[in-house]
């Protein structure tokens, strides 16, 4: 034991950077533990990285993609500003530290709402420093890209056992019948944990197993059934389309994995097909499941050209704690959410309405002879409040505006180009190429614009696009 311990520390004396990238491939572990240990992570990340660059920081010259994320960054806190300058100059300086009267959960009050802006700062300081550390040779990526592999794949075992025996290997019991959430306990985010690191997986055994064909074919094969076992019982729609666009795009990269793909597609839809047909429970349930996306995706889009091309039909229905009369149109509430989103825009299409302003500004929608938990506006049909609009670029447009908006897509557009212009390169055999297409892959995912998400400017959501961002970043280290 003691001569271990003294090889451990001889390693770390030998090479004192191992540890910051120690602390850096920790991340996906942080994810699994919550925004408390993902802030100390990030926070003992960045001092780590700050004290290995010292004045380095100041002496490296940024790439233009980088200083036009800045400029996202000083967007957000603009927006903030203005809305806070707003309240003092029509509501009084004692204004700004009192949460809106028109909402309850989910609500700053302006002075919290421009604090968290100047906050959010600290995700572009991660960016800047992990930048820098690849660029100067401290970085290893490889440590995260394996980091992200094993905690994938043992999610995607505890849920299937999850699944099976009601408990995972914990002993956290299923919060929800029918939808394993694993590590994660009440909270139902494991697909998502999978759509964000699971081709991880998928990547490091293809090049583990480059030079071993077989043995790469069957590793792979198995993978593939257990990630996409694992986030089908996790019960997240949005998840399985997202890993099954994930795996056709790899399909179509000229990876040699056609054969790989297809065999995994054919057995782990065998093996689900087994274990629903085993089940009636189940089998019922998915059957509802299923019946209610439909109608979802039907309420979303065919009837909404029906009302709007051919009349349509919209009924009236009494009821609420009020008993006022209100109007339904048959549409799903992410939808609602969106033209929630585009009517609060309209407030300041600019600069936007602040961070963490979408709860409020939508109360403001709401007419004074409808109740609040009825979410119904008389004067916009159909509305609906939320503390964020549930999609990522919804949110940038009616928190930041047009301005904001616009950046992103400035953004958006330089990272297409990229790809096009170095798909050759990424997609050869060596583990860097790897962790750049596995990344590439993984942000295209995260960011894909006609998907539900969570609020782009938790931690959560934060952290990750900035930690996936950086990486591709780093693209000019990792492809030479």
């Amino acid at each position: 034991m003691l001569q271990t311990k003294t090889i451990g520390k001889g390693k770390i004396q030998s090479d004192p950077r191992l540890f910051i990238n120690i602390i850096f491939c920790l991340f996906p572990l942080s994810f699994f533990l919550g925004n408390l240990f993902l802030n100390i992570n990030l926070v003992i990340f960045c001092g780590l990285g700050i004290y290995y660059l010292r004045s380095k920081i100041l002496k490296v010259r940024l790439d233009f993609i980088i200083k036009v994320i800045f400029l996202f960054f000083c967007i957000i806190f603009l927006s903030s500003l203005i809305s806070f300058i707003k309240v003092i100059y029509f509501e009084g300086l004692e204004s700004v530290v009192v949460k809106p009267q028109n909402c309850n959960m989910g609500c700053y009050s302006p002075l919290e709402r421009l604090l968290k802006s100047i906050l959010l700062f600290r995700f572009y300081l991660l960016l800047i420093i992990i930048y820098l550390l690849n660029q100067i040779n401290i970085l290893r990526f490889k440590y995260f890209f394996i980091s992200g592999a094993f905690f994938s794949i043992l999610l995607s075992l505890d849920l299937i056992f999850q699944h099976f025996f009601g408990f995972n290997i914990l002993g956290i019991k299923t919060h929800i019948e029918f939808r394993a959430s694993g590590f994660f306990g009440e909270e139902l985010i494991a697909g998502g944990y999978l759509i964000r690191f699971g081709f991880f997986t998928i990547l490091f055994i293809i090049f583990t197993f480059k030079d071993k064909n077989y043995t790469k074919f069957i590793s792979t094969v198995i993978a593939i059934c257990v990630l996409g076992m694992a986030i089908f019982f996790t019960g997240n729609r949005m998840p399985v389309i997202l890993f099954l666009l994930g795996l056709f795009i790899i399909f179509f990269s000229h990876l040699k994995m056609k054969k790989i793909l297809l065999v995994s597609m054919l057995i782990t839809s065998i093996l689900l097909s087994f274990t629903i047909s085993s089940d009636e429970k189940y089998k019922i349930h998915l059957t509802n499941q299923y019946s209610s996306m439909v109608q979802a995706i039907k309420n979303t889009y065919v009837n909404q050209i029906d009302t709007e091309l051919f009349g349509g039909t919209n009924y009236l229905r009494w009821g609420g704690p009020t008993g006022y009369l209100y109007t339904v149109r048959y549409e799903s509430e992410y939808r609602r959410l969106y033209l929630t989103a585009i009517d609060t825009w309209k407030f300041n299409k600019i600069f936007g309405n602040g961070l963490k302003s979408f709860r409020e500004t939508c109360g403001m929608l709401k007419g004074d002879n409808v109740s609040i938990i009825w979410e119904q506006f008389p004067n916009k049909v159909n509305r609906l409040c939320s503390s964020h609009p549930h999609n990522y670029y919804f949110e940038i447009l009616t928190e930041t505006g047009i301005l904001g908006l616009a950046i992103i897509f400035l953004i958006a557009s330089i990272f297409i180009v990229f790809v096009i212009r170095n798909f050759n390169l990424i997609k050869q055999q060596n583990i860097n190429n790897f962790i750049l297409l596995a990344a590439i892959l993984s942000l295209f995912l995260e960011v894909m614009p006609l998907r539900s998400t969570g609020s782009l400017f938790t931690t959560n959501n934060a952290t990750y696009i900035i930690l996936i961002g950086s990486i591709i970043l780093s693209y000019k280290n990792l492809l030479k």
